[in-house]
């Protein structure tokens, strides 16, 4: 089990070999009467000396937020980074499977120009979040699982666990 705020080396063949399995529990679970809401899905690149910019022109993309390196008070991690942001919403759409498969469509696409920023040191990150309480579930497909892994990039997942 993971600390707050580890990261997990997982490797892309373990996600491949695991995508049916995981797949099948997934479904089991999305008949649980409680998912996660407010969900969101999204494309984060940071780095130390990040100037955003710099990644909107190299993706050609316009993020839906951006932060230059500094402190932030509104960051509770204590992070200094910059940070580039492509996220899907509830505004996008209330179907998580939707919002992952609008960034997951992005990264592949971009997929040459995200190696092309972590080549020059920024990280890049598919980031999961929403609101989730006791047996709540998040069902991703297999198709999606193997999508990702594909990719290459570290999926992270933040269940936010207050109570709503």
């Amino acid at each position: 089990m993971a600390d707050e705020g580890e990261i997990l080396d997982i490797k892309t063949a373990d996600l491949k070999a695991t995508a049916p399995t995981f797949h099948q529990q997934s479904v089991a679970v999305e008949r649980a009467p409680w998912p996660w809401v407010m969900t969101e899905a999204a494309l984060i690149v940071t780095g130390a000396d990040m100037d955003p910019s710099v990644v909107t022109r190299e993706l050609a993309l316009d993020p839906t937020s951006t932060r230059s390196p500094g402190i932030d008070r509104w960051d509770t991690t204590g992070s200094t980074d910059g940070r580039w942001r492509l996220e899907f919403d509830n505004d996008y759409s209330r179907d998580f499977s939707l919002q992952m498969d609008a960034v997951l469509s992005i990264a592949e696409e971009k997929r040459g120009e995200i190696e092309n920023l972590t080549r020059q040191g920024y990280e890049a990150v598919l980031a999961v979040s929403g609101f989730a309480g006791h047996d709540c579930s998040l069902p991703f497909s297999a198709q999606q699982m193997a999508r990702a892994a594909s990719i290459g990039l570290p999926l992270v997942m933040t269940p936010n666990l207050n109570e709503r």
